[in-house]
């Protein structure tokens, strides 16, 4: 009997990785498909749960407080006062929490898929794994990824992280759904040959565990061919964007992309735009905006940004200005004040020598945007 997998990889995609209580887990899934992934050692027992899940009608941070009585039986009373939900009778079946390992859910998607597995979690990108690599014939090998997101933004960044891991090697992307790839991911991802695998078509589950619902060779035969285009779009800009807790990436824009950054401004602690002229900073009520910015602090940042580490301002041409005062003052634009020291750019000393290193804090979310010829 082969089980369709629909409502484990939507919920997987909200609440990665995916655990609970058994009875919880059933009333979600429903009992059969809860034990074929027990069964495939998709789901695993970990321990017996202490809390339980509440209802939705109940108030913020009301978790059901499992209890064992002395007889033996075992409750799920509310933890508010007075209590807000009523109590639930469990079994000792019921409490054992089942939970979905990440990695050794991606060893069993490779397995099924084809995949040469080497599995390992991605420094720096939130719920993105290095499945492995697929080789469809000898001398040609593509790298896979899995990655869980449950916001078109974050996948479009977290994409964007895998193009900077995946060092211009061929890839593909498994996701658990399509339900947050936008058209213009879809686009961009179809324009740079990488292929994104929806596993809710691409994977189910019979007795012997994880299965393709086709030929991997077909699931996996555009990695590395670009989707035709009539006409390519013109690029308007250059973008480096970091979402708070992900690795940054560069971002070629055209108008309908750049667009998009723009409106998604606010997401970010900084968000500099070199068409504009313009640099905002904060967040909320708090955040601060800079109006004809000098084009010259915008070259001094991108100079630092492209060499990373040890940037000494001399080395760009200032138009006859200090090259270090300029680039000081257009840190004072861009960057934010961490402590004592600034978020994105940091100030090394070399040989007696002052150098910045564009070393953005874990916690800082940024968007810089260049126009091409800056």
């Amino acid at each position: 009997m082969t089980h369709d997998l629909t409502a484990f990889w939507q919920l997987l995609e909200t609440n990665f990785p995916l655990g609970g209580p058994r009875r919880h887990l059933r009333e979600i899934l429903g009992a059969e498909l809860v034990a074929a992934l027990e069964s495939a050692s998709i789901l695993k027992h970990l321990r017996v749960a202490d809390r339980y899940p509440c209802s939705p009608a109940a108030s913020d941070g009301c978790p059901r407080v499992v209890i064992e009585r002395v007889d033996g039986s075992i409750v799920a009373v509310c933890g508010n006062e007075p209590a807000e939900c009523a109590d639930i009778e469990l079994t000792a079946t019921d409490v054992d929490v089942l939970a979905v390992g990440p990695e050794d859910l991606c060893e069993a998607i490779g397995k099924a898929l084809k995949i040469r597995t080497v599995v390992a979690p991605l420094p720096g990108v939130r719920a993105a794994y290095r499945v492995g690599t697929f080789i469809p014939e000898p001398g040609v090998k593509h790298a896979i990824y899995f990655l869980c997101r449950c916001g078109e933004r974050e996948c479009a960044e977290a994409i964007d992280a895998l193009r900077s891991h995946a060092s211009g090697q061929t890839f593909a992307v498994l996701l658990p759904t399509e339900q947050f790839v936008s058209e213009e991911i879809r686009r961009q991802a179809a324009a740079a040959a990488v292929v994104l695998v929806p596993l809710v078509d691409a994977v189910g589950l019979d007795a012997d565990g994880l299965r393709a619902l086709g030929d991997p060779l077909t699931i996996f035969s555009s990695i590395g061919r670009p989707a035709p285009t009539t006409q390519a779009a013109p690029l308007i800009a250059r973008a480096f964007v970091r979402a708070a807790g992900n690795l940054g990436a560069w971002r070629d824009l055209d108008e309908p992309s750049y667009q998009e950054l723009v409106a998604a401004a606010n997401h970010y602690e900084v968000f500099a735009d070199d068409l504009t002229k313009t640099v905002t900073k904060g967040k909320g009520a708090a955040r601060t905006r800079s109006a004809n910015v000098q084009a010259s602090h915008f070259k001094m940042i991108r100079a630092a940004v492209e060499a990373r580490a040890g940037f000494d301002p001399e080395t760009v041409d200032d138009d006859g200005g200090s090259a270090k005062q300029t680039f000081q003052r257009a840190r004072q634009t861009f960057d934010i004040k961490s402590g004592k020291s600034w978020a994105l750019f940091k100030t090394e000393k070399v040989d007696n020598h002052a150098v910045y290193r564009f070393d953005p804090d874990e916690s800082v979310s940024f968007a810089l945007v260049f126009a091409p010829n800056t």
